[in-house]
C-alpha cells in the first residue's frame, strides 16, 4: 500500500506529511521537479480538476496533505486515515484542517476563507486488510462549485465493476516515486485515467470498495489519498469514492502490478446524510433497485415460457402445465418472517383458469426478496420464483 513516510509507516493511503521534508515537502516549497510536474506521466487540465480539493491537517511541524474530492458545495468527501492521526487516534480537530478552493493552483492561491465544521469517518478492517475508509468534511460556507452530478450508486459501481469499466483519477501528490530526494510534487490537481480490477469484484462489490489497475507508467502516490475517482455516464459526472491506498511501480520500489484502493461513497449514505443535514440539504435517498427473478423451480413437468419483472415489481409470466383446459390455479406472492421461512405472510393471492394446451398467464406484484408461486388444486407447487436485485 501507498503510505505516509512521516508517522504512518505502515499505515495504508496515500498521505503526504508536510514535516518530513527533503523528501516530501510542501508543493509550495518542492525543488524544481526532475520531471514534467504530473501525477507520476498523468496529465494537467481535466476539465473536472474543480472535483479536487487540496487540504492540509495538523499543526506546527505535524502537517500532513491530502485530496478530496467536492460533492458539494460544502462537503468534501475523501479518506479517513487523512483525518486521523493514526488508525486508532481519535479524529483530527476540525480546528485543524486548512482547505483550499477546488482545482486551486495553491502556489499562487491561498487557502479557502472556510472552517471545518465536521468531519465524519467510517474506518474499518477485516483480517488486517481496509474494506471501509472515508470522511466527510463539511465546510462553514461553500467555497465553489464542483462538475460532480451525483454519486454513482451501488449498482452502477457494481455495474461498472463487473465491466472493468475506466475510472478517471484527480488529485493533488507526489510527482515522483516516493524515495526520489527531490520529493516533487503537484501545485495543481492532475489527473489519469484506470480500469477497475473485477478480480475481486463480487468482494469488492459487498464490501462497499472497488480496486483500479495501474500500467507501471503512470501512477497515484503520496499526497493523493481521498482524491475523487470519476467517471461519466449520460453527461452526468458520477463520484465512485475516495483514493485510499496502492501499491506498485512507479509510485514504489516494488515490482509488484500497481493496484489503487477505494471506498464507494454511496454505500455510506448514513454520513454522507449527517453531512447533508449540517449544511441544511435534503437527504440522498436510496436508489430503487433493479429486480429480476431467480431462476424458476419447476415441478410437475411444469415448463416456464416467460418471466419478467419490471423495477415496480410487475411479475408477467406465462407457463404451460400438465393440467387441463379449465383448471383452476393459485399465484401467491408471499414474505418468509423466519430464515427457514416456516412463517410467512401473503401479500396477494389471485385464481387463474389453465387455457388450451395447458397454458397459463399471469400477473402479479412483488418487492425485493419475495417469492412468487404457482399452486394447483392439489395444493401441489408447480413453479416458484424469489424477486431478487439485480
Amino acid at each position: 500500500m501507498i503510505t505516509s513516510m512521516h508517522l504512518r509507516i505502515s499505515t495504508i493511503g496515500c498521505v503526504m506529511s508536510l514535516a518530513a521534508a527533503p523528501l516530501l515537502a510542501p508543493p509550495s516549497a518542492a525543488t524544481s521537479p526532475v520531471v514534467t510536474p504530473k501525477v507520476i506521466n498523468g496529465q494537467s487540465g481535466h476539465p473536472w480538476s474543480g472535483a479536487s480539493v487540496y487540504f492540509e491537517t495538523g499543526e506546527g511541524d505535524e502537517v500532513f496533505a491530502c485530496t478530496g474530492g467536492l460533492w458539494k458545495p460544502q462537503i468534501i468527501v475523501t479518506a479517513a486515515h487523512c483525518v486521523m492521526d493514526t488508525i486508532d487516534s481519535p479524529i483530527t480537530d476540525p480546528a485543524f484542517v486548512t482547505v483550499w478552493p477546488p482545482g486551486a493552483d495553491i502556489d499562487s492561491v491561498g487557502p479557502a476563507d472556510v472552517e471545518v465544521t465536521l468531519i465524519s469517518v467510517d474506518w474499518s478492517e477485516d483480517d488486517g486488510l481496509e474494506t471501509s475508509d472515508i470522511a466527510f468534511l463539511t465546510l462553514s460556507a461553500p467555497i465553489g462549485s464542483t462538475p460532480i452530478s451525483r454519486l454513482a450508486s451501488e449498482q452502477e459501481v457494481a455495474d461498472h465493476i463487473l465491466s472493468e469499466g475506466m475510472l478517471t483519477y484527480i488529485g493533488y501528490g507526489l510527482t515522483v516515486p516516493r524515495n526520489d530526494p527531490s520529493g516533487a510534487s503537484s501545485s495543481i490537481p492532475l489527473w489519469l485515467t484506470e480500469p477497475l480490477d473485477n478480480e475481486y469484484g463480487d468482494i469488492d462489490i459487498e464490501d462497499g470498495t472497488f480496486s483500479t489497475l495501474g500500467d507501471g507508467i503512470s501512477s497515484t502516490c503520496a499526497g493523493d489519498s481521498g482524491g475523487p475517482y470519476l467517471y461519466e455516464v449520460s453527461g452526468e459526472i458520477l463520484l465512485v469514492g475516495p483514493l485510499s491506498g496502492g501499491t506498485g511501480t512507479p509510485c514504489e520500489d516494488e515490482g509488484d502490478t500497481q493496484t489503487n484502493t477505494g471506498t464507494t461513497t454511496a454505500a455510506f449514505l448514513d454520513l454522507a446524510n449527517e453531512a447533508l443535514a449540517t449544511v441544511g440539504a435534503p437527504p440522498e435517498t436510496p436508489p430503487v433497485p433493479r429486480l429480476k427473478l431467480s431462476k424458476a423451480d419447476r415441478y410437475s413437468g411444469t415448463k416456464v415460457s416467460k418471466a419478467d419483472i419490471t423495477d415496480q415489481g410487475l411479475v408477467t409470466a406465462t407457463i404451460r402445465t400438465r393440467l387441463k383446459r379449465g383448471s383452476p390455479i393459485w399465484v401467491e406472492v408471499y414474505t418468509c418472517d423466519t430464515s427457514d421461512c416456516d412463517d410467512y405472510t401473503n401479500t396477494h393471492k389471485k385464481k387463474y383458469r389453465v387455457k388450451k394446451r395447458g397454458l397459463a398467464t399471469f400477473t402479479a406484484p412483488a418487492i425485493l426478496g419475495q417469492y412468487v408461486s404457482v399452486w394447483d388444486k392439489e395444493d401441489d407447487l408447480l413453479v416458484e420464483w424469489q424477486v431478487l436485485e439485480q
